[in-house]
């Protein structure tokens, strides 16, 4: 008996660290995926623009980000934006192509996706689309003047549009935003006027809704909470705390990604968290401060804090056992960035964008797990980039590609098992999508009427 106990000791224990290490590895898988047909493209989710992916050779739109599972992407090509909220079952190589006809289309791999209804005839060619095809569909984008009878077209195939994503770019075009909520029921909802989100009420309930954008407005997110208990991802922009104000979303206990973008917030005390968080984006909040309710979220997997420049008690970060995904803060200094990369040994994605005090990556070779590393840094802060063996995908600026061409291709040679990309920013201050649109059409009608 004694020999037995003797043998099942250090099986107990191998036992415990493999239970142990499947705890730590807990979490949404972390995908590199290629795009082919976007010239750029954002995880909306973990960064809100502030950093993306570009293609390096004009012409040959094909770039390479990292996702998991739901995160809202956007992209576009010359003229045409494109919503996408990931799925690993679509595949890791996703290719794009256009139908721009009647009404802007995105094919996924073959398939419809997307549609744009921005006037009246994009109308007419959602109304000939079968009944397969428009099942295919995972994203209407209203954002233009439509007709006056676009429910009832919609009604025609109510069954197929259970479930699709919803982007309203025009609000306007429903004076009754229920109407075409309770005829959608949309997985994910881009709606940048939250004043028009539907108050709690038993005939309202949103379930089914898993992602919800919106612009500014806390008290109509926080009247609405009770009534989108299905809710896995919140994307808040141009939030601007009042005193006392708390965001109440304790009692979403699906809730696993909350990002909040270009805030005056100063303290993440105005967020009542619920312990499902699995992802929390703080992104160009340069207000932010107390950091400190970070240390009570056990279950956090995904951390930005890109562009905070002024936050405290960054050590605190290095007791975050579950952390795979990073976004360094912009006042990161170098021996907090050295003590990090000595406890987060488990990172699989870190991103240094914009953090000045950074003086070489010599750090990052004691993170052995890490595949993804984004750089938004100066030259000079690049020593030790070639010793990086472990990496799987390396993100680089536009300039530095541009203007180093001879660099790039030594560090290719460096790194020959490493895809080494470019990337760059879209974030054009608070709203940034909604500055960017404008762009977009005045480029669409200048280039439709040249054809």
């Amino acid at each position: 008996m004694k020999k037995f106990a003797s043998l099942l000791i250090p099986v107990c224990i191998a036992l415990s660290g493999i239970i142990t290490g499947c705890k730590q590895a807990a979490g949404p898988r972390i995908d590199i995926i290629q795009i082919e047909g976007a010239s750029w493209a954002s995880n909306v989710t973990s960064s809100y623009g502030w950093f993306g992916a570009s293609t390096e050779i004009e012409g040959q739109n094909k770039l390479t980000l990292a996702a998991s599972d739901g995160d809202l992407l956007y992209m576009f090509l010359d003229d045409l934006q494109y919503y996408y909220r990931y799925n690993s079952k679509d595949g890791k190589d996703l290719e794009l192509t256009y139908d721009t006809l009647r009404a802007i289309s995105v094919f996924l791999n073959g398939e419809l996706n997307y549609m744009e209804l921005s006037e009246p005839s994009c109308l007419e060619a959602f109304a000939a689309l079968t009944d397969p095809e428009i099942a295919q569909l995972s994203t209407l984008n209203f954002n233009g003047p439509l007709a006056e009878d676009i429910i009832p077209i919609l009604k025609e195939h109510e069954s197929q549009l259970q479930g699709i994503g919803l982007v309203l770019e025009n609000e306007s075009a429903f004076p009754d935003l229920n109407e075409l909520l309770d005829l959608c029921r949309p997985e994910y909802l881009v709606l940048h006027n939250s004043s028009l989100l539907p108050e709690p009420d038993d005939n309202n309930t949103r379930q089914g809704l898993e992602l919800l954008w919106i612009d500014e407005s806390i008290p109509s997110l926080s009247k609405s909470v009770a009534c989108c208990t299905d809710l896995e991802s919140i994307i808040i922009s141009g939030w601007e705390p009042l005193p006392g104000e708390i965001l109440p979303l304790s009692s979403l206990k699906g809730l696993r990604n909350l990002t909040v973008a270009e805030s005056d917030l100063t303290s993440l005390q105005a967020i009542e968290f619920p312990e499902t968080l699995q992802s929390l984006n703080l992104i160009y909040c340069d207000t932010l401060v107390n950091i400190d309710q970070i240390a009570y979220l056990p279950k956090l997997c995904r951390l930005s804090l890109t562009a905070c420049e002024r936050v405290n008690n960054i050590g605190l970060l290095k007791d975050l056992e579950s952390l795979r995904w990073i976004s360094f803060p912009g006042n990161v200094s170098h021996l907090e960035f050295q003590e990090l990369c000595s406890s987060l040994s488990q990172l699989e994605v870190a991103e240094l964008l914009d953090c000045p005090e950074i003086t070489d990556l010599l750090p990052l070779n004691q993170v052995q797990s890490l595949r993804v590393l984004a750089l938004q840094l100066e030259e000079e802060q690049l020593t030790g980039l070639d010793s990086l063996k472990q990496l799987e995908l390396l993100i680089l600026t536009d300039e530095l590609f541009n203007d180093n061409p001879d660099w790039i291709k030594d560090l290719r040679a460096s790194l020959p098992q490493v895809q080494i990309v470019p990337g760059s920013g879209m974030c054009l201050g608070s709203g940034w999508l909604l500055l960017l649109l404008p762009l977009i059409l005045l480029f669409r009608f200048r280039f439709r009427q040249k054809a």
